[in-house]
């Protein structure tokens, strides 16, 4: 199936197992902006590698590549947070699924994100990783919805704008499929 996708362009629409993809950005696209900000990172953080953390799932794909795309010797962890409820929307409703392994005291750390939304989870993310005392905290998010991104912490990376749209693809799921699509898209469910 990925081979049929190598080719499709912005626009195209997709058919998938339980719904379409319009496509948003082809996989040149995403290519080509994650060895931007790979080269971003490299330049930034040439004399102190950071820590690039992935929030699990939506980041992992990201995470890899953009580790990839670095020239400097870069270290991965993950971070796995969940909500105890999903109708509560407060910061401090969340629980941590899996703890990081790495000790980021007086490190950089870069959390790496899927898609940036105006979701409180990354509030409760921040706060968590500050009490491990890091000596800097930066975001990188691969999506970000312009519509409700929540602006209380700040984004220093971010590869593509998109408004409201419900996305699937690069590490970016429904029901916990289309992670693997190397390309992002709009997805509509079946009816």
């Amino acid at each position: 199936m990925f081979d049929s996708l190598k080719d499709i362009q912005p626009g195209e629409t997709i058919r998938l197992h339980n719904g379409t993809g319009k496509i948003l950005f082809s996989r040149e696209q995403i290519r080509a902006r994650i060895r931007e900000l790979g080269k971003q990172l490299s330049k930034q953080y040439a004399d102190n590698p950071p820590i690039l953390v992935a929030i699990l799932r939506g980041g992992f794909i990201f995470q890899c590549d953009l580790a990839r795309a670095s020239e400097i010797p870069l270290e991965v962890d993950f971070l796995s947070v969940s909500r105890y409820d999903p109708q509560e929307k407060g910061v401090t409703a969340v629980k941590v699924l899996q703890d990081l392994r790495s000790d980021v005291r007086n490190r950089n750390v870069i959390v790496i994100e899927g898609i940036r939304t105006g979701s409180t989870k990354i509030e409760y993310i921040d706060s968590f990783l500050k009490m491990h005392n890091p000596a800097s905290i930066e975001y990188a998010a691969l999506v970000c919805q312009a519509e409700g991104r929540n602006k209380k912490i700040p984004l220093q990376y971010k590869g593509f704008d998109i408004g409201g749209e419900f996305v699937i693809g690069y590490g970016l799921d429904y029901l916990e499929r289309y992670r693997n699509l190397p390309i992002i898209a709009e997805f509509t469910p079946s009816s």
